[in-house]
């Protein structure tokens, strides 16, 4: 374990000011000094770092698609110092070794509210310490340094089988409702046909000649299908959505859960234009659904003719959620997708058995901690309205 000193001190926050914390003295937040742990250091993660650790991200993930290391270098510089809830009490964290910075782990801040009370979140992010430093405590200390900041609840939900493992090591949980994750077929064969060629590259040379068979196939198994629109679904129409949309309607649509996000207008704007400027999984579509001249739910998805479309979010108010379900799975369908996938929001989940979406249970994972054990608890039980939106999903930085 790190060494340092270690406090019980009193915070108000939205649990009073009984709530103890037990953390790490910080001088560093007032002073900028380091805390010297052994062999390496830790400190705040400032703009004079990124190229240091956009170096450290192409050693860890050799694989990762960004055209060059500016591009990573402004994305880095986008998402953690231009980000709408920038908090400077909830920094990201290096570790600096003899040689250099060897480790990071990035947050972005945001905001949710528990039980009708104002919370801070910690969401952890691009988690990586570099091969030389994997033998000492760099990774058990840039995770502690995280999760004993000022935030009554940390997550993440990009993690991988090791990261799980040590988040249980200090103290976290992964809860297993939001670590179920679906696929719902749209155009079978080709859904198939893509999730083989995402296993094989020798499936992924043959699938150009199979592609049209594939399309064939799914072409006479729509015709079959007949799948028309119900009567419920045929007065209700769709439109962009906007953050302002989100930002006025998400207490409607998570009422009954414990712990909501909590959006405005400005931000939501912000993240949904970083998910449109996200070339990876396809064309954002974001849509906001109304009968009449009430909204009633949205989707956020990627279209990607003749793959897997990546949903986002999805949100409804309770007596709309089969309809908004099947208004998303037309609109994919529309756009040629063969399949949806997504990470499941237990809301949906009677929606999602009625038309038959493949279930598993494993990664990227989500993980959550906090002091609060009513807030753990709310989460594992799925009394929180958690999606990708909410997430590190959005952010990038291994993968390009």
């Amino acid at each position: 374990m790190p060494s340092g000193t270690y406090a019980t001190t009193q915070r108000r926050g939205a649990f009073g000011p009984s709530a103890e914390v037990a953390h790490r003295d910080r001088p560093e937040l007032s002073g900028g000094t380091e805390l010297r742990t052994g062999a390496f250091g830790l400190r705040p993660f400032t703009e004079a770092d990124i190229p240091a650790v956009v170096g450290l991200a192409s050693t860890v993930f050799a694989d990762n698609a960004w055209p060059s290391p500016n591009d990573c270098a402004a994305h880095v510089r986008d998402v953690f110092f231009a980000n709408p809830w920038r908090d400077d009490e909830l920094p990201s964290w290096v570790a600096e070794d003899g040689r250099g910075v060897s480790g990071f782990c990035g947050v972005v801040p945001r905001r949710m509210a528990f039980r009708g009370r104002e919370i801070r979140v910690a969401v952890s992010t691009a988690f990586m310490v570099h091969p030389r430093a994997r033998s000492n405590l760099t990774a058990l200390a840039l995770a502690q340094k995280v999760l004993t900041g000022a935030q009554d609840l940390t997550l993440t939900d990009g993690a991988t089988p090791d990261a799980c493992l040590l988040w249980r090591r200090v103290g976290g949980a992964v809860p297993p409702l939001y670590n179920l994750h679906w696929i719902q077929a749209l155009r079978p064969a080709s859904c198939a046909l893509t999730l083989l060629t995402q296993r094989s590259r020798a499936v992924r040379v043959a699938s150009l000649g199979i592609r049209p068979f594939a399309d064939l196939a799914d072409a006479l198994w729509t015709r079959a299908r007949r799948n028309g629109a119900r009567r419920e679904e045929l007065d209700l129409i769709d439109r962009p959505l906007s953050g302002a949309d989100v930002a006025e309607h998400v207490a409607a649509v998570a009422a009954g859960h414990e712990l909501v996000p909590l959006y405005d207008a400005g931000s939501l704007d912000w993240l949904l234009e970083r998910l449109a400027m996200d070339p990876r999984n396809g064309t954002l579509r974001a849509r906001a659904v109304l009968r009449g001249n009430k909204l009633v739910g949205w989707y956020i998805y990627y279209a990607c003719p003749g793959g897997i479309g990546e949903v986002v979010q999805v949100a409804a108010r309770d007596s709309a959620h089969d309809a908004l379900w099947a208004r998303l799975l037309q609109d994919a369908s529309r756009q040629r997708v063969a399949a949806l996938r997504g990470r499941l929001q237990p809301e949906t989940t009677e929606s999602m058995a009625c038309r038959r979406s493949w279930l598993r249970l494993g990664g990227p994972h989500l993980l959550v901690h906090s002091r609060h054990r009513e807030i753990t608890n709310a989460i594992q039980r799925g009394s929180a309205f958690l999606s990708r939106l909410d997430g590190e999903w959005w952010i990038r930085i291994a993968t390009g």
